[in-house]
């Protein structure tokens, strides 16, 4: 089979849209082989032949999604960009994200079947830990420039920024609007530079 065949292409497409509808609408456990093939109109055999295994095929899916949500975010960091402006925009992508009916449904499903798989906890905490290394980065930078202090662990200035957001979706079931991510943000660079003997934005 080749890959670039464009109806190997259009089947690989379909085949993750699927998945991604599949995963949203009914959970990772309902994710079998079986179900894909159906919700996707191909035979068996025609998926396993793209996708010999299912765990494969939920982290390209997991991928495909996000791709599609970095593709309506805001893009890389502009040059001269400041501490604030980047985290609102990598935090403010996080939010986006999870408000998504899709993106927010697949990650609490996920999160849950993490508990007793640990392939499917892999998937997890890779999805994580990427975006944990974006705000790390910019937290890094920050440091080596001064404008945070060096004695700021980068770690839990992460969990501050990043868990309420979580905490809301996944908990709560009330996502953060897009003002609400903006003035968390906003509050929590202010505590971290306070730790620095300033508070300018």
């Amino acid at each position: 089979m080749n890959p670039e065949d464009p109806r190997a292409v259009r089947t690989r497409q379909r085949v993750l849209d699927s998945t991604v509808r599949l995963l949203a609408e009914r959970g990772v456990e309902a994710m079998t082989m079986d179900a894909v093939a159906s919700t996707a109109g191909i035979s068996r055999s025609t998926l396993y032949r793209h996708w010999p295994e299912r765990l494969r095929l939920l982290i390209d899916a997991v991928e495909h999604l996000g791709v599609q949500l970095r593709d309506t975010a805001p893009g890389d960091p502009a040059p001269g960009e400041g501490l604030e402006q980047e985290l609102q925009r990598v935090i403010g992508q996080l939010g986006t994200g999870l408000r998504s009916s899709r993106w927010g449904a697949i990650a609490g499903s996920l999160a849950v079947a993490a508990e007793h798989d640990e392939a499917l906890a892999e998937v997890y905490r890779e999805y994580v830990h990427s975006r944990r290394r974006e705000v790390l980065s910019a937290l890094h930078r920050a440091q080596r420039s001064g404008e945070l202090a060096d004695s700021l662990d980068p770690e839990w200035a992460v969990s501050l920024l990043a868990g309420p957001i979580y905490y809301h979706r996944l908990v709560l079931h009330q996502p953060f609007d897009e003002q609400q991510v903006t003035e968390h943000v906003s509050r929590t660079v202010s505590l971290l530079r306070s730790t620095n003997g300033t508070n300018e934005r």
